[in-house]
């Protein structure tokens, strides 16, 4: 009757550790067949690659879907697994593998007693019983002789993926499915030209100004884990410069138990003792960082951020680690490049010496602060940074966001009138789902800047007629000859006189 009784207690015990310890049961189960020592553990898992083997932990004889007569299996040596577990005070008066499965009767559903008992289990495998084959789920083991099967996650682990920790499956023909968890991260700009103001992959804005970050994540499953790694890799382009000023969140909450390390243009953010989060599993991670468009940035045609999580991936061994694929997300400024010239658009000539200050929808006035390499909008036309064209009509405001600027005129060319108006220049960029610009109105030669050319024409003055010609040369004449007149006149009348 004890017996029956244990062996009651160890097929409830066995079928929690299944939920517990890795693996969920699928919706059919094969009871234990009477009097064979054929059996298959099939395993799914949405991963490929994996390879699954198994050790007969607990042996006996199977009656009616029970286990009777209980001892050590031949994966694991026994003795060495029971040397172990008498210095864990709840199996301190344990003698046999049958007291052993009568404490872990009592643990219930307990997952960190379970994950302790298979840990030391996992220290002493002996035999292999089967191995999976398969490079894809899903995976199938074939093993022989009646009992309990420690199955554990036994191949080179994907950077992508993850181990499921040990488990232990009772074994009639079973399915179970592997419920091992692969952490992911994500990285969007906050109020990003991509999303119309909301979250999203890309952006423009003035060098010189910040750019918001958000990283999201989960608390990853940990058990079976008594440590467990999870570090993110920050790389930024040349024209960013990291902020450092991080800050985390876990569930709305601040968490502020991380270290920041920065090596040149990458950083990482390390989460100590991230274990102690084991029981926030699920819960919401959301990192917060800026950066500022510097100098770079106005030679490039974009920016990049990219980052990924580095995690462990196996409870059986610590130093196993994954990464996750890069998130990515781009910066963009752009140009405004004057092109000035007389004459046909194409042909014409280019003119030198027009001078230009630009003014935004906020009628401030650009300049570009040489000491601090940034753009700054200043009120009065007396701040405003002004350009000249050169010998081949160019000149360039650099470094600006996209939208609607006015081109102002304060000295034309030599000889030509200044203009009226002012021009309307207006940058226009659609952003694909990925971030990255897929039309805009200013063009990106060899990974270059973008630039949007606004091409002006200047009209020279105009030449007014000199004061001569013939009306001018006829009166000239006429009135040579009255005053010829008038002399002769005079002369006449003086002789009258005399």
């Amino acid at each position: 009757m004890k017996k029956m009784k244990h062996a009651k207690k160890l097929a409830s015990l066995l079928m929690a550790l299944v939920m517990v310890l890795g693996m969920s049961v699928g919706t059919t189960v094969t009871a234990f067949a009477a009097n064979t020592n054929a059996h298959t553990i099939t395993i799914t898992n949405d991963k490929s690659g994996h390879t699954y083997t198994a050790y007969q932990v607990f042996a006996g004889d199977i009656s009616a879907g029970k286990l009777t007569n209980v001892e050590w299996g031949s994966g694991v040596n026994g003795a060495d697994v029971l040397a172990d577990l008498v210095k864990l005070e709840p199996y301190k008066d344990c003698k046999s593998a049958e007291d052993v499965a009568d404490v872990l009767v009592s643990f219930g559903d307990d997952s960190a007693q379970l994950d302790a008992f298979a840990k030391v289990v996992g220290t002493h495998l002996t035999t292999v019983a089967g191995t999976s084959t398969q490079t894809a789920s899903p995976y199938t083991i074939s093993v022989t002789g009646d009992g309990y099967y420690f199955v554990k996650d036994s191949g080179t682990i994907g950077t992508d993926d993850a181990a499921t920790k040990y488990i232990l499956k009772v074994v009639g023909d079973v399915t179970v499915k592997a419920k091992a968890e692969t952490p992911s991260i994500d990285k969007v700009i906050v109020n990003a030209d991509s999303a119309n103001g909301g979250e999203g992959k890309g952006t423009a804005q003035d060098v010189g100004s910040v750019v918001n970050f958000k990283l999201t994540s989960k608390v990853p499953a940990m058990d079976g884990y008594d440590t467990y790694t999870y570090i993110v890799n920050d790389t930024m382009s040349a024209g960013l410069t990291f902020n450092n000023d991080v800050a985390v969140t876990i569930d709305g909450v601040a968490y502020t138990d991380f270290t920041v390390a920065q090596n040149g243009q990458s950083f990482t953010i390390t989460f100590n003792n991230f274990i102690s989060q084991k029981a926030n599993a699920g819960k919401a991670i959301v990192i917060t960082y800026s950066a500022t468009i510097n100098e770079n940035a106005l030679t490039t045609d974009k920016e990049t951020n990219t980052v990924n999580l580095e995690y462990s991936n196996n409870p059986n061994d610590s130093e196993s680690k994954g990464e996750t694929p890069e998130s990515i997300v781009y910066v963009y400024d752009f140009d405004i490049v004057i092109d000035k010239y007389t004459g046909d658009e194409a042909t014409g000539t280019r003119l030198a010496g027009a001078k230009f200050v630009l003014k935004n929808a906020s009628e401030k006035y650009y300049y570009y602060n040489g000491e601090t390499k940034k753009v700054e909008w200043k009120d009065t036309l007396s701040e405003a940074t002004e350009v000249t064209t050169d010998q081949s009509g160019a000149a360039k405001f650099q470094g600006l966001d996209s939208g609607t600027y006015y081109l102002h005129e304060t000295e034309a060319p030599a000889g030509y009138n200044l203009l009226k108006e002012d021009v309307t220049v207006t940058i226009t960029a659609t952003y694909g789902d990925d971030g990255q610009i897929t039309s805009s109105s200013a063009t990106s030669a060899n990974n270059g800047q973008y630039q949007q050319v606004q091409k002006i024409e200047n009209k020279s003055g105009a030449t007014l007629p000199s004061t001569g010609g013939m009306g001018t040369t006829l009166l000239y004449i006429i009135g040579a000859i009255l005053v010829v007149g008038a002399g002769v006149l005079l002369v006449a009348r003086r002789r009258m006189h005399s």
